[in-house]
């Protein structure tokens, strides 16, 4: 039944379908879900940011493990005779379940929960159908891949969204879970590239979830420590929110370019570096720069 499904994308083959599929597929990669989330938690509400964020890397979280568990050969891998992959640079692990449908179903539900507004209730309903849809039509998932990634992703926003909302809320606890799970996750992390680096595991199984960690524990951490040290409002004048946005995504962006800097022979040392710096600096190092050059200001009692 799964391969009758992938066939029958297949012969809807065409040079338009094509183009809009591969539209659809790059809202589910991490470029324009880290835009849009540091706009959220630099420039309209850390809570909401906050919240998304959370929802979103429990959901790739448990996609990334199910990955490695499981090891599922992608369509194109197990049947290239029958089955043409496109836009497979963004097909790097296994293929149960995507990691596209996952991100785009925990983020898009996350963002339309928080902010009730038409336009985006009718924009995030259309990239979680689109974006698992362009990946089967694009070769690199199954059926089951893509219904279980929705899955994963709208229950992360369902059960877990009022969980992380009280746990924002009450900062003494945020600090205390941040800074412990903060740690935890460094240090797997850390297990993980060194065994990835010295090549005694699955790079295919493994890769992704190690670079998810490093990111996720440093972010984690950023969050303790911005918390606790410095507490900025996403309040300002229009002006003051652009330059800071600006700043902080250029910075992101310099620190992901580091890796044309590292050694194709220390490659995974080079992308424990460059995750943790960008997960540390969204949370922590741009607020306390952003704060320090004026663009940025604390937080008053009862702001988010």
């Amino acid at each position: 039944m799964q391969l009758e499904i992938m066939l029958f994308f297949q012969r809807m083959a065409h040079p338009f379908l094509d183009a809009v599929a591969n539209f659809l597929s790059f809202f589910g990669e991490e470029v324009p879900l880290i835009v849009i989330i540091t706009i959220i938690y630099w420039c309209i509400s850390k809570k909401k940011g906050f919240v998304i964020l959370f929802n979103l890397m429990s959901a790739l979280l448990t996609m990334q493990v199910l990955k490695a568990i499981f090891r599922v050969p992608r369509p194109f891998q197990q049947h290239p005779e029958l089955i043409k992959g496109q836009r497979i640079e963004t097909a790097t692990g296994y293929s149960f379940p995507s990691g596209h449908s996952t991100g785009s179903a925990a983020f898009f539900s996350s963002l339309m929960r928080e902010f009730r507004v038409p336009s985006v209730v009718a924009i995030s309903i259309v990239l979680i159908v689109g974006v698992p849809l362009s990946r089967l039509y694009l070769g690199v998932h199954w059926p089951l891949d893509v219904a279980v990634g929705v899955v994963i992703g709208l229950s992360a926003t369902a059960f877990l969204s009022r969980l992380f909302e009280k746990l924002y809320d009450d900062r003494t606890l945020k600090e205390k879970v941040a800074k412990s799970l903060g740690a935890i996750f460094i240090i797997i992390a850390l297990c993980l590239i060194l065994l990835l680096q010295a090549g005694l595991v699955d790079e295919t199984a493994w890769s992704d979830l190690a670079k998810l960690a490093t990111i996720l524990g440093f972010g984690i951490l950023g969050i303790y420590l911005e918390s606790s040290l410095i507490g900025f409002s996403t309040s300002g004048n229009t002006k003051d929110r652009i330059l800071r946005f600006i700043f902080g995504i250029i910075v992101v962006a310099m620190l992901q370019a580091l890796k044309i800097v590292f050694p194709e022979g220390i490659y995974y040392i080079g992308a424990f570096i460059r995750y943790g710096l960008t997960g540390i600096w969204i949370t922590f190092l741009m607020p306390l720069c952003s704060v320090k050059l004026g663009i940025m200001e604390r937080e008053r009692d009862g702001q988010a």
